[in-house]
């Protein structure tokens, strides 16, 4: 992309300018990335290699049987109730826009449902692929000073603008890990939790991962 309008002269106004501009922006995140996806990758290698790794569990095929359908049940309650308040955001938002531009009325009729299930469909893969993905493997858990991985999924908090803010041990019949930390998601920042079974017998263990990540962890 970034060749070709040097080499051979494209026509049309600004055309070859905006090849070599996203070219550059393409180029550019791609070396961004790879750096810090890299160095991400060496940070983790260096976890399971025991490096600032404070607890690895594997699990029966009972217990992570049972997690995968609590934890099933309670990421479609958060999926759905996060649905219903961008889906009525989007409602309130577009009522708004024809009434305030009424020429806009059309657009917002169509354009507003569509935007609705789409998003629906986003939450019903997204909920569906991690369900499906826990079924197939059974789950094994890392646990580090500066992240964790669980079942194939990464949580990491020391990265720039990341931040860890809690740590908490859930009692129950099937108690857990619940961390919830911050990073920087495009333009903005996301909330995440990651929610890790403890197997039977290591809860001693446990709890010596929330007190080595004092003073944000506490019990609850």
């Amino acid at each position: 992309m970034f060749i070709y309008p040097l080499a051979f002269p494209i026509e049309g106004y600004g055309a070859g300018f905006a090849l070599l501009f996203v070219a550059t922006i393409v180029f550019l995140s791609a070396v961004i990335s790879g750096i810090v996806f890299t160095r991400l990758a060496g940070k983790f290698d260096a976890m399971f290699s025991g490096e600032g790794l404070l607890a690895h569990w594997t699990y029966s095929p009972q217990e992570w049987t049972r997690y995968t359908e609590v934890e099933h049940q309670r990421n479609k309650a958060g999926k759905r109730r996060l649905f219903y308040l961008v889906a009525g955001t989007a409602v309130v938002v577009g009522a708004a826009l024809s009434i305030v531009k009424q020429e806009t009325w059309q657009v917002m009729l169509i354009g507003t449902p569509a935007l609705i299930a789409f998003m629906a469909f986003v939450a019903y893969v997204s909920v569906v692929s991690e369900h499906r993905r826990n079924r197939k493997h059974l789950g094994e858990a890392w646990i580090g000073t500066r992240g964790a991985v669980l079942n194939r999924d990464v949580h990491y908090w020391k990265l720039p603008a990341s931040f860890l803010h809690s740590v908490i041990y859930r009692e129950g019949d099937d108690p857990y890990l619940e961390l919830e930390y911050s990073a920087q998601a495009g333009y903005g920042r996301g909330a995440y939790t990651a929610r890790i079974p403890i197997p039977r017998g290591r809860e001693d263990e446990a709890r010596r991962v929330v007190a080595a990540l004092h003073p944000l962890g506490r019990a609850g």
